[in-house]
């Protein structure tokens, strides 16, 4: 029993200690470091997350869905440049997966073989075999997800709780600390007015095309300016901020 509790303390300081970090962290890089500090502690080396694409995302939507990318730099290059993220079996898992689930399960799951061995054979060339996601509902019903990975992490009941509460919560914190505050002389166009309005509201680019009478070309366009002036780092961090700044109401 004394030891059984001696162990919850350890725990719970633990907790605390990471939401004391986090909520310390003056930017998202701190959060990021954070993040990457308490993987660390079970054998985790890398962190990859952010907005989880449908197939009907296009490519030049991709980067502004990133909320953090802490893996080595050739593997980060070569699943950029190659479009990896349309093929990788663990984003499949995700649009009909909620519950935390690891690398195996996810690659178990798919129907695409060559897939499989694509992502899991150059992935393992970087010492990435083994990992851990956790995916997160946002509020405006996207689904965001943290993947932890390494060569032979700590995948016990007790690592992969940490692992999932702080990843819910690292999330949470990357919406919310931008790089750097709304300049009170941000201005927005019309167009860009009206796309994050009716983004705020939930629409989907293709709604917001039909309602405004525009392409969804154009709809990407306003919300990529958009997204620059306000620096967010994807669709719903610039409502958030557009909001918070009382740029949109």
């Amino acid at each position: 029993m004394v030891n059984r509790a001696a162990k919850m303390a350890r725990h719970l300081l633990k907790t605390w200690d990471f939401i004391e970090r986090m909520e310390q962290a003056p930017d998202a890089l701190g959060v990021e470091n954070c993040l990457i500090d308490l993987a660390a502690l079970f054998g985790f080396t890398t962190v990859f997350g952010g907005v989880v694409p449908n197939p009907s995302v296009s490519r030049e939507e991709i980067p502004s869905r990133i909320l953090v990318q802490r893996m080595p730099i050739e593997w980060t290059k070569r699943y950029n440049d190659r479009d990896y993220v349309f093929r990788d079996p663990i984003v499949s898992h995700l649009q009909s997966v909620r519950a935390p689930f690891s690398w195996d399960e996810a690659y178990a799951a798919s129907l695409n073989a060559a897939d499989v061995k694509l992502i899991r054979g150059e992935a393992g060339e970087f010492g990435l075999r083994i990992g851990h996601v956790v995916p997160v509902p946002t509020l405006d019903g996207s689904l965001a997800t943290i993947s932890f990975g390494g060569e032979a992490p700590e995948m016990s009941a007790d690592a992969k709780d940490a692992l999932t509460f702080a990843a819910a919560y690292a999330v949470g914190r990357l919406l919310h600390v931008p790089r750097r505050s709304v300049d009170v002389e941000v201005t927005m166009t019309p167009r860009e007015t009206d796309v994050l309005l009716w983004a705020a509201e939930g629409k989907s680019d293709w709604d917001i095309a039909t309602i405004l009478g525009i392409s969804r070309p154009t709809v990407l366009k306003h919300m990529r300016s958009a997204r620059d002036k306000l620096d967010a780092m994807n669709r719903t961090h610039a409502v958030v901020k557009a909001i918070r700044g009382r740029l949109i109401p």
